[in-house]
């Protein structure tokens, strides 16, 4: 992946998992989709502030 995921992707994987988690009937799968959906959007979350500290320590030299 060459570039971050937009904050609203990863903010919509953590409100599918909680869609997923408390939709009536609850059964297996929707729990397995839950831990999955939360667990894409932990790891969009890692990215996100792996692309902000690559950032930050990239900043250019002045020159003078």
């Amino acid at each position: 992946m060459k570039t971050a995921p937009h904050p609203l992707q990863v903010v919509s994987f953590f409100l599918m998992g909680l869609n997923f988690a408390v939709w009536q009937p609850f059964s297996w799968w929707r729990a397995a989709a839950a831990v999955l959906m939360l667990g894409f959007g932990c790891y969009g979350v890692y990215v996100l502030r792996r692309s902000k500290r690559k950032e930050s320590g990239q900043e250019p030299c002045e020159l003078e």
